[in-house]
Parts: structure tokens; C-alpha cells; sequence
């Protein structure tokens, strides 16, 4: 389809929360996804890094998620929380929308999601780890949030340079 630019920081779409969609299996279901996933291909081919994006990070006003990892591909329609773990860990997030800026984030370290398909099934996920953090990213920017809204250690902040220097092996 096409790559679309990324709604940034201050843009009042990333402040508005995304509705429901009435047929997961529609072509404009369809055709969203297609510009997410050639939109997430291009983000993390031109940086290295991005494992997801939701649909109003591209405008789209609809509650779509789309998470690509080396592990998992998922397309998800009206995903809501069954669940959270209680156990938290802090780990470090960045985000497409305000990118070069990174914080530590405290969230439920497993969560259970329920979602739509686009192929209308609907499907559970348990989650741990990384893919319990990006889903609960992810569904933030479905609910208007942003991770800067969940109380980061403001210590913490820092550039994608500092970030890289000081926490990867890049």
C-alpha cells in the first residue's frame, strides 16, 4: 500500500481515543494494516528499531494494533484487557510518535488481551515480557495515553545516542 507518515507529539490526534470498528473483516480493516505494516517495515528499516504501531499513530481514529517481532506477527482488532499481573518491572520505552527520546516505564509485567482478528475470530493472548509491555504501549495510544502519561522516572529520560551508549550492545 503505502508508507504513511507518523502522527508526532502535539498532534491532537494522539490526544483523542480511537473507535471501536464494527466489522473486523472489512476491506478498510484491510487496507489499514497494509499501510501499518509497510509503514512499520520502512520505520524499522531506516532505524533498526520498532516492533508494533497502532493505527492513530497514522491518523487512523480506530482501534487497530499491529505488533511485528522476530517471535510473533499480530493484527489486532478492539483489543481490550481481561487482565493485568500484578508483578511490575521497570524497563525502558521510546516511541515512533516523539522518537529520539527514551524513559523507564513501570507496567504489569504479564497481561491477558482479548482481541478480533481481521479474519473475524476472535483470540486470547497471554502475554509476558516484551510482548506484555508492547501490547500495553500499543493500547495506550488506542485510549489517547502515551507512555510519557504513565509516570516515567524523569531521571531517566534520554536521547536514542545516550540510550544506545549506555543500555545496548549496538
Amino acid at each position: 500500500m503505502a508508507v504513511l507518515p507518523i502522527v508526532e507529539l502535539g498532534n491532537p490526534l494522539l490526544r483523542q481515543p480511537s473507535a471501536a470498528v464494527a466489522d473486523p473483516t472489512s476491506a478498510e480493516v484491510r487496507r489499514i494494516f497494509e499501510h501499518m505494516h509497510d509503514t512499520l517495515d520502512d520505520y524499522r528499516s531506516r532505524t533498526g528499531y520498532g516492533r508494533a504501531l497502532a493505527a492513530p499513530q497514522l491518523g487512523f481514529l480506530q482501534r487497530l494494533v499491529l505488533v511485528k517481532t522476530s517471535d510473533v506477527t499480530l493484527e489486532l482488532v478492539n483489543p481490550r484487557f481481561e487482565r493485568w499481573g500484578r508483578e511490575e518491572d521497570l524497563r525502558y520505552e521510546s516511541c515512533f510518535s516523539f522518537p529520539g527520546l527514551w524513559g523507564l516505564v513501570q507496567r504489569p509485567v504479564a497481561v491477558v488481551v482479548a482481541a478480533w482478528l481481521p479474519d473475524g475470530s476472535e483470540r486470547r493472548i497471554e502475554a509476558d515480557g516484551s510482548l506484555a509491555r508492547i501490547l500495553q504501549h500499543e493500547i495506550d495510544h488506542l485510549d489517547s495515553l502515551i507512555w510519557l502519561d504513565r509516570n516515567p522516572d524523569l531521571h531517566s529520560l534520554c536521547t536514542t545516542g545516550e540510550y544506545e551508549k549506555r543500555y545496548t550492545s549496538r
